[in-house]
């Protein structure tokens, strides 16, 4: 059942990829042709109190430089790659069932129906180093918009509570934001990270609403920019208030480090193939292998996209649970249900998988620009309605 559902699936969902290529109608006073206005409208006085600070980078001077890089992958190519591993990353599979009642006066109806789980594109994850050089192409015109969305109270607050605070003083284990001590410096990146709605997500959803809810859908909405690095700039550059964590300042313990281990001391989990701390959440990450930072970064970025309340300026995908609907938790390495990972760029996957990658990767996956692009699938399991009253699941 499985294989021949989906090979009656993944070819509808190649042909009606096309629905994916627009701007979402959501967005007002929206004109390709003016991104500068666009921005410079909303922007408001944020740009003019990160230049107080003077460590920050431009955000309003975002795409006036190197304005000739067209970037490394394309919305056409990111579709066309996900759908080359519908097959392997939707891992469709019937769970249960599902009992409903509906009752009128005194007498009750109950109906049935099938769960399924299956995985989501949901975001489309990009890990480089500089401002002005986003791999995806469309993505740098998105951004140049969205990024006129930085004022807001949170911000401007947080920039005034550490004007006073020498933030570059505090070394942090797992990347450090400190700039005035050479030793900190050794094998230290950067990387700027952005989350935006996978392209192939509304195309996805209409073939999934259209099987009579044999397929879940997804709750994402295509090119929204649900996480921007450079708006995020007090957490992501300063790590503001992630510093003050626990799970920051525990050097000996790696049970918060991306990576394969074991028990070690204590009982404590110790990692192997350790890629670096998941906390502090932020830009920063000490690391001899590249490719390892990159990693590093779009997984922390997932981290809090996932969950609720997180103190970093994003959109949460979190979701609750509702009557035949049940969404994943929040990313977790030890659970693959609650994100795996599609290498887009610089190698183009045709399947999904967990982080972290191996010890010594190969070097197909290895970017030579510092540029890294992933689609972010997550498991989602539902019914279809069949009653007024989800009295009973399985699976």
């Amino acid at each position: 059942m499985r294989k021949v559902f989906l090979a009656v699936f993944v070819p509808l969902l190649i042909c009606v990829s096309s629905l994916a290529f627009s701007y979402p109608d959501s967005w007002e006073n929206f004109d390709p042709n003016n991104l500068d206005g666009a921005r410079d409208e909303t922007i408001g006085n944020t740009q003019e109190l990160l230049e107080e600070r003077g460590t920050i980078e431009c955000i309003a001077c975002h795409g006036e430089q190197d304005d000739e890089y067209e970037g490394v992958i394309t919305t056409t190519e990111i579709v066309t790659e996900t759908m080359s591993a519908a097959l392997a990353c939707l891992d469709w599979e019937v769970r249960g069932i599902c009992i409903w009642m509906t009752c009128v006066l005194v007498a009750c109806e109950f109906d049935y129906s099938v769960k399924v789980k299956n995985f989501v594109p949901e975001l489309t994850i990009q890990s480089y180093d500089r401002a002005n050089g986003e791999p995806w192409t469309e993505s740098q015109d998105l951004n140049q918009v969205s990024q006129g969305d930085a004022d807001s109270s949170w911000v401007t607050t947080i920039i005034s509570w550490i004007e006073d605070y020498n933030v570059g003083n505090v070394g942090i284990r797992g990347g450090v934001s400190t700039e005035g001590s050479k030793k900190q410096h050794a094998n230290l990146h950067f990387k700027l990270v952005d989350a935006y709605g996978n392209p192939a997500i509304t195309a996805f959803n209409s073939l999934a609403s259209s099987v009579g809810g044999y397929v879940c859908e997804g709750t994402t909405t295509m090119f929204f920019p649900y996480f921007i690095s450079n708006l995020d700039s007090i957490a992501w550059r300063w790590d503001v208030p992630e510093m003050f964590y626990p799970m920051s300042w525990l050097p000996l313990v790696q049970m918060w480090d991306l990576g394969d281990g074991g028990t070690g001391i204590y009982g404590f989990e110790t990692k192997t193939n350790n890629y670096g701390a998941i906390y502090p959440r932020h830009g920063f990450m000490t690391s001899q292998d590249p490719l390892k930072a990159a990693v590093l970064s779009a997984f922390r970025s997932a981290h809090f996209i996932t969950r609720s309340g997180e103190p970093h300026l994003y959109f949460s995908i979190d979701e609750d649970d509702e009557p035949g609907y049940w969404p994943p938790g929040p990313l977790d390495q030890d659970d693959k249900d609650t994100g795996q990972w599609q290498m887009l760029y610089p190698y183009e996957e045709d399947g999904c998988r967990s982080f972290p990658y191996s010890d010594n990767e190969s070097s197909r996956r290895r970017s030579e620009d510092g540029s890294y692009v992933w689609n972010f699938w997550r498991a989602f399991k539902c019914c279809e309605q069949e009653g007024a009253i989800l009295i009973f699941h399985s699976g």
